[in-house]
């Protein structure tokens, strides 16, 4: 447990019952929510697609 500061008198201990995940979890699971955002970004800057029609197949 950690504590805060509500004021100058005053400290609440916060009780962490959620459990922490690893980097790569973290990163893992914003490339799987983010998918369809990065690959028609990639392949707006590269040129090659319909990345509007490409972007709203993938959703």
């Amino acid at each position: 447990m950690s504590t805060l500061a509500i004021n100058k008198n005053n400290y609440a201990e916060k009780e962490n019952n959620t459990k922490r995940v690893s980097l790569k979890e973290r990163l893992r699971k914003y490339f799987e929510e983010n998918a369809a955002t990065i690959t028609t970004g990639l392949l707006f800057m590269s040129g090659s697609a319909n990345v509007y029609t490409l972007y709203r197949s993938m959703k």
